[in-house]
């Protein structure tokens, strides 16, 4: 083997090292961001539930006051 040819070789061993690390690093922040999204989809819900509660707690309170100044 060539000198050359073991500087091609060392240079694409370094090549799909970079890739290897790069790859695992990529699949790593793609499963975090599958969590937080997960995460963030429940929390809207439980916001998106908590809004309508309100939504209606106020509602009851405008048909209320409505009636009190109606008599």
């Amino acid at each position: 083997m060539t000198e050359l040819e073991k500087q091609l070789l060392s240079a694409l061993e370094q090549l799909q090292q970079d890739y290897s690390q790069r790859l695992d690093e990529w699949e790593s922040a793609f499963a975090e961001w599958r969590r937080m999204s997960g995460l963030m989809q429940r929390e809207n819900a439980v916001l998106s539930e908590r809004v309508t509660d309100l939504s209606e707690q106020v509602q009851s309170l405008s048909e209320q006051l409505r009636r009190l100044y109606e008599r």
